[in-house]
């Protein structure tokens, strides 16, 4: 079996997406995480990049609402490898 060994930096691609009924606990989320999560580069479906834009001034790169595409957007970028991290709500 081969193995694979991947360093991750210490800046981490971090993908955020919350369900219509838990978008008001992820803002909480990160907003009790602000300090930790403007170190790193955020992702979130568009809805809910905007939402925490707007909240905690935080940039986001927000993809495509999520009737358009957003989840298979994120996926794309979890299966190339360019996300380290992905928070469910």
């Amino acid at each position: 079996m081969e193995l694979t060994t991947r360093t991750i930096a210490a800046c981490k691609h971090i993908a955020l997406v919350a369900h219509d009924h838990r978008k008001q606990e992820l803002l909480k989320w990160v907003e009790s995480h602000k300090a930790i999560l403007v170190k790193h580069l955020l992702y979130a479906t568009g809805t809910t990049g905007n939402l925490i834009h707007q909240a905690s001034g935080i940039s986001v790169q927000s993809m495509l609402s999520g009737p358009m595409g957003s989840d298979q957007q994120i996926g794309t970028l979890i299966a190339e490898g360019k996300i380290d991290m992905l928070i469910f709500f």
